[in-house]
């Protein structure tokens, strides 16, 4: 039992340590509040009143060559840049108001990361 609960922890700090190796600050849309403002999880810390972000949405495509199989089942994944914004206001430790750009099509979910 105690191998395992040791096994356990290391595996959680192995994940843990390699989802904080980002060196870029990165959130997602929480709720869109408008046609271009959103409330988006990059608080108090992480991110500025003023500071630049870009959204991004996942295309991920299917190189699959023989559809019928599973067991050839290939997928790749790539971010897609799809606009800009700024932050308005940090609401709290974990939220802030961003407004984008005029037609950036982000939704729930979307990508958001802080401009380097």
């Amino acid at each position: 039992m105690k191998v395992k609960n040791v096994a356990l922890l290391t595996l959680g700090v192995l994940i843990l340590s390699s989802c904080a190796s980002h060196s870029t600050m990165r959130g997602s849309v929480a709720m869109k509040t408008g046609e271009d403002t959103a409330h988006v999880c990059l608080g108090d810390g992480e991110i500025r009143q003023g500071d630049k972000v870009i959204a991004y949405k996942n295309v991920c495509t299917n190189n699959n060559l023989e559809r019928n199989t599973r067991s050839h089942l290939s997928v790749s994944c790539k971010k897609e840049k799809i606009g800009e914004g700024s932050v308005l206001n940090v609401i709290n430790e974990h939220y802030s108001e961003v407004k984008f750009e005029t037609g950036v099509p982000f939704t729930e979910g979307t990508i958001v990361e802080k401009a380097k």
